[in-house]
């Protein structure tokens, strides 16, 4: 727990010491209440405090040598809870905000996730009120597929969010150990996010990161979306300006209108993301795969996706129709809200094919036909190296990420 920053305390008594421990020690299930009970009715008169409480247990084999070494080497931490009223558990991970802990609410016994924001960005401007911002977001939403915000708040020089612990592992932990999902599967985790992010939509939210990392599975099977950390509302204006000119996002999962910031972002990007993670699951590798951040950003903006079917031949056609109409370039092709995509994910896990995504893809080849881009055998005619973004746009897009890319890392090493 060192990256948690500790607030000055007085010592501690030895009765407070123990009252602390033994809390402690039953918040971890490493004992019970009535254990304890029992244990403090028996115990001998004579020294106290923690370490001869620990002694005195492992003596009476309410804990073994084992327990009590462990319990040796968290003893600062459980005596000291840098947050009051909650029990800080384990590390869970890390990001480029903060640390996300596993703790306790003693107050009604239940486990939480607790981000604390990295000591080093306390400090720098920003960076405190963002993460209150996504406190403030994720309050507004309450949806079983998203995880619930609990309350935020400061410490001396600690900030932290408290939210809902997930018990369950990442959609990325799981492709990272070598998963490939099977289509059912895929399905119905995507339909999920997909509610979650039509509650969003309905109230004007966009949550502009959607990615693997960023989905939990449950071991009942309920998917939860995290991290709001880049949510905002469709028409923040202020905020928007702000970031003109600034790539928000993951870049294997980023939409085309993210990169460079050059349009006003909104629902359709969630939706793009959410494609680009599907395909991921399905086949094993990121829809553009590239050896740094500018090439696979370029790929989003003007590489021709590979149908996911084609590099993984057991999906069904309509499934790769689906992943293909939410990463179309131009997102007025996409699905248009989270609605038309959850419509299609329902009729195939029905067994039907998709309604409108084949529709507006068998209407898109139609139109090349029309336009003469459609070859004698059928296959549709290469196109321009810039796909579907013009040439003039291409270029101001990709000058607008060198700047952002600079502009961030000249940040960062502030």
């Amino acid at each position: 727990m060192a990256d948690i920053p500790r607030t000055e305390a007085p010592p501690l008594s030895g009765k407070e010491e123990e009252e602390r421990l033994l809390k402690a020690l039953i918040g971890r299930e490493l004992l019970t209440n009535e254990e304890a009970r029992e244990f403090l009715s028996d115990r001998p008169a004579g020294e106290r405090g923690a370490h001869e409480l620990l002694r005195q247990l492992v003596q009476f084999n309410y804990l073994t040598p084992h327990q009590a070494r462990r319990a040796l080497e968290n003893l600062e931490n459980w005596l000291h809870q840098p947050i009051p009223g909650f029990q800080i558990l384990e590390k869970l991970g890390q990001g480029s905000m903060g640390v996300v802990y596993k703790a306790r609410q003693l107050s009604v016994n239940r486990l939480v996730a607790i981000k604390v924001l990295h000591s080093k960005l306390a400090s720098k401007p920003g960076y405190v009120e963002r993460l209150l911002k996504e406190a403030h977001v994720a309050a507004m939403l309450s949806h079983n597929n998203i995880v619930q915000a609990i309350s935020a708040g400061s410490v001396g020089p600690l900030h932290y969010f408290v939210m809902e612990y997930v018990e369950g592992p990442t959609i990325k932990q799981e492709l990272d150990a070598g998963k490939i999902f099977e289509e059912r599967e895929a399905l119905e985790i995507a339909l999920q996010i997909a509610q979650a992010l039509e509650h969003a939509h309905r109230r004007q939210l966009i949550h502009r990161d959607v990615k693997p990392a960023n989905i939990l599975r449950t071991p009942e099977g309920l998917v939860k979306l995290a991290d709001l950390g880049l949510a905002r509302r469709v028409q923040d204006e202020e905020r928007a300006e702000e970031e003109r000119g600034t790539t928000i996002g993951t870049p294997y999962y980023i939409a085309p209108e993210l990169i460079g910031g050059q349009v006003e972002a909104d629902i359709r990007a969630d939706i793009y993301s959410l494609g680009a993670t599907l395909y991921h699951m399905v086949t094993g590798r990121p829809p553009f795969p590239g050896q740094s951040t500018l090439e696979v950003l370029q790929k989003h903006l003007s590489e021709e996706l590979i149908p996911p079917d084609h590099v993984n031949t057991r999906l069904s056609t309509g499934f790769g129709e689906v992943i293909e109409m939410t990463m179309m370039k131009d997102r007025n092709l996409r699905y248009q809200d989270p609605g038309e995509l959850i419509t299609d994910l329902e009729a195939l896990l029905r067994g039907e094919p998709p309604k409108l995504a084949r529709k507006k893809l068998s209407y898109a080849d139609l139109s090349q036909l029309a336009q003469g881009e459609v070859e004698a055998d059928g296959r549709a005619a290469p196109e321009a190296p810039l796909g579907k973004v013009s040439a003039f746009w291409f270029y101001v897009a990709v000058a607008a990420l060198v700047l952002s890319v600079l502009l961030n890392l000249l940040l960062l090493s502030l």
